[in-house]
Order: structure tokens, then C-alpha cells, then sequence
């Protein structure tokens, strides 16, 4: 009969130096398809337009020449182009638990995402459409490219 011992040491610093690095490739992953997204130019872009509002006073509020007061017109920017510049980023708490999400923090992200019919104004983004993210979605043209770039950025990282 064969008796056989081994003993098995663990390099508990390299292990947690591998886990970290996991959690440092999602991030990184998580913003390079953000990235990916706005040079796609494939999210809505709005123009910003001006609005003319009126403003009333007080019923019954008079004017110094006697007149009651009928109100003023006053003007407001809307500004465009914030879905893809400003409301949109990564949000990285639970990345260490393996989840990295892409947020657009408008309330009007969902209506424009889930409505392809929509007439997208394309000056400046001329592929914008609904369901933008829809190419790097599996199934989509572009579905591995996350995968492969989590794979370069870890390899980066670890020198594995």
C-alpha cells in the first residue's frame, strides 16, 4: 500500500491581490462600454431650444401706471444633449459583488429607450435610435466585445 502526504500553502496576499483586481476590471470594463455607447452615437441627442413662458402677478395687482397687471413673457434654455453627456454614468457600489451598471438618470431615458418609433433628431448623433443599448445586448452585433475587453484589462492588471 502507498501512503501519499502533500501539503498545500496558500499565497493568501496574491489571492487577494487577484480578487481586487476583479472588481478594478469591472470598473474599468463598466466605463469602456460607456465609452463605446457615446462614440456609437447611437443615444437621442436634443438641441437645446428656448421656451417663452408667461409670468402673472397677484390677482388684482396693479401696474404704477393704473393698469391691472397682465403679466410678463420671460425666456428659458432648455439645454440638450445631457442624456449621453451628463446623465449618464457608471455606477460602481456594487461592483464587488460582480455588478457594474450603466445609468441614465433622466426621467425621460426610459420613454426614449423602450420607444424606437420615436423621430430621433440625428444632427448630432446619426445613429441614434430607441434600444441603444440593444448591440451590446447578447445577440447583438457587438456582444463580446465587453468580454473581450474584461479579458485584456484583467491580464493587464494581474500580468497573467
Amino acid at each position: 500500500m502507498i501512503n501519499v502526504n502533500s501539503i498545500i500553502k496558500m499565497d493568501w496576499g496574491r489571492i487577494q491581490a487577484l480578487t481586487e483586481a476583479q472588481v478594478t476590471a469591472l470598473e474599468q470594463t463598466a466605463e469602456y462600454l460607456h465609452t463605446e455607447v457615446v462614440q456609437a452615437q447611437v443615444m437621442p441627442f436634443d438641441d437645446p431650444r428656448v421656451e417663452e413662458y408667461k409670468v402673472y402677478g397677484k390677482r388684482g395687482q396693479f401696474a404704477k401706471n393704473g393698469r391691472e397687471y397682465k403679466g410678463k413673457i420671460k425666456k428659458r434654455t432648455l439645454r440638450g444633449g445631457h442624456l449621453q453627456n451628463d446623465s449618464t454614468f457608471v455606477d460602481y457600489s456594487r461592483c464587488k459583488s460582480g455588478k457594474a451598471t450603466l445609468v441614465s438618470s433622466t426621467p425621460y431615458a426610459r420613454r426614449l429607450y423602450f420607444h424606437p418609433e420615436y423621430h430621433f433628431d440625428k444632427g448630432e448623433n446619426p445613429h441614434a435610435k430607441g434600444k441603444w443599448l440593444e448591440d451590446w445586448l447578447p445577440g447583438g452585433s457587438k456582444d463580446e466585445d465587453c468580454q473581450k475587453a474584461y479579458k485584456q484589462i484583467y491580464k493587464m492588471i494581474t500580468g497573467v
